[in-house]
């Protein structure tokens, strides 16, 4: 099997139109030897704020010494960006060598896997191959049926910002999309749940103490009980904040750095540390250093996203209303009483209306265009969209690095910020333009 192969074996079935369940996933583990039932993990659900988080914890425990798996998605340029350990992406080899193993076992199923699936099957069976000591594991969608939840007890479990996103299979309330994240939890492994509504609070409170209710006379006497941690921002105090970091503290650990900016990444990094104490108390050593050097190394790309100082351009991912509703805390918070111009493509399923009430009071002019034609807004209609809340200049651009181009050029003349966001699709792009314009101006 070449590359090419693996790829389209990797796209190759439609969640849409499949059956929603485990069973499917299940079975195909147990083809594989059930390698994740070997593995340790960490589980990380979440509407916003789960990679960020995944992120972090990764290069926290392999600061700390443990080989440690990660698997997210979805990828912003590199399919390999999917499945990694210790920072380093799988090979392109190990990974046509994954999708033949796993589309071997798939074809003795009587039900074809979707494409999420196969990856995760992949990822999970990687990791079991290299011996790794952990797994930051992130949730694709929801959490209840999701194939990542195919996994035993984590260690951890962790449930990040909940938002009104894929409501058509999760549910179109708050509370019925945090029932579906709640899935996630198992009997006997610790909760962090990032401090957000009351109401979103208590359908995950309720969950986790059924959930470790029930399997209370089944456990061992000696075995320490599961713990339920919510996040408390009135425990965080912020040092300094600039574009070029956050420093802080956060209830016993003092004067860490944090170089991702957004002024959500500090509820984020509360959840991180608030699960590395969890693993500490298991008996999972993380150093303090081991959390200093970690955080200070942390990267996660394509979210508030510094890649220009002069001019100042930003690449965000906010690809919904919640996302938005990040932004412009961030915007508030780094970028204060100066009106932007953005860089904005959007995928036609997502709410621009409500992303365009939220955005449209921070603009000085918008740039449209399309990230990807697939499934994408087209320039002009998101145009005429931008118009109806917003009275200034607003353009087209033939492509996202056209409207990039326009932008900075924009920018340097009347000297704004630059904000790309409304997709992630189109961060890579974005990334590369800027590496190529760097380079040429040394």
């Amino acid at each position: 099997m070449d590359w090419n192969e693996a790829i389209s074996l990797l796209h190759g079935a439609d969640w849409k139109h499949a059956k929603i369940g485990l069973e499917r996933m299940k079975d195909l583990m147990h083809a594989l030897g059930d390698p994740q039932e070997k593995l340790r993990f960490i589980h990380i659900a979440g509407t916003n704020g789960k990679g960020s988080t995944c992120s972090m914890l990764r290069s926290i425990l392999t600061e700390a010494g443990f080989k440690t798996g990660l698997y997210i998605s979805p990828h912003l340029d590199a399919f390999n960006e999917r499945i990694s350990m210790d920072g380093l992406d799988i090979s392109d080899e190990d990974l046509r060598l994954m999708a033949a193993r796993v589309r071997e076992a798939a074809l003795k199923l009587k039900e074809e896997p979707t494409d999420f699936e196969l990856i995760t099957a992949m990822a999970l069976s990687w990791f079991k191959e290299n011996n790794c000591d952990l797994v930051v594991l992130e949730v694709g969608m929801g959490g209840r049926l999701d194939a990542t939840n195919v996994i035993p007890s984590p260690i951890v479990a962790a449930i990040m910002s909940i938002g009104l996103d894929h409501t058509e299979v999760l549910g179109d309330t708050f509370e019925k999309i945090a029932s579906e994240k709640a899935g996630i939890i198992k009997p006997g492994a610790d909760l962090v749940v990032l401090d957000q509504t009351e109401s979103v609070i208590d359908v995950i409170t309720e969950t986790f103490n059924t959930v470790n209710h029930k399997k209370a006379d089944l456990c061992d006497k000696e075995s320490t009980p599961a713990k339920l941690v919510i996040t408390s921002p009135a425990e965080l105090k912020l040092h300094s904040r600039s574009l070029k970091g956050q420093c802080f503290d956060y209830r016993d650990f003092k004067d860490l750095r944090l170089p991702l900016l957004g002024a959500y990444q500090l509820g984020n990094v509360s959840a991180v540390l608030d699960i590395i104490s969890c693993l500490n108390l298991r008996g999972i050593p993380v150093s303090d250093e081991a959390v200093h050097i970690g955080l200070a190394k942390s990267k996660w790309p394509g979210r508030f996203e510094l890649l220009s100082e002069d001019p100042v351009l930003i690449i965000d991912g906010a690809h919904n209303p919640d996302g938005v509703e990040a932004l412009v805390d961030s915007i508030n918070a780094f970028l204060p009483d100066q009106k932007i111009c953005f860089v904005m493509g959007v995928m036609k399923d997502k709410d621009y209306h409500e992303m365009l009430k939220l955005i449209t009071p921070f603009a000085e002019s918008f740039i449209t265009e399309l990230p990807y034609a697939a499934r994408g807004l087209d320039a002009e209609t998101l145009k005429k969209e931008v118009a109806s809340y917003f009275e200034g200049s607003v353009e087209t651009a033939a492509s996202v690095t056209d409207a990039v181009t326009k932008a900075l050029a924009h920018a340097k003349e009347i000297g704004v910020p630059v904000i790309c966001f409304g997709s992630l699709y189109q961060v890579a792009e974005v990334s590369r333009l800027m590496t190529t314009i760097q380079a040429d101006n040394k």
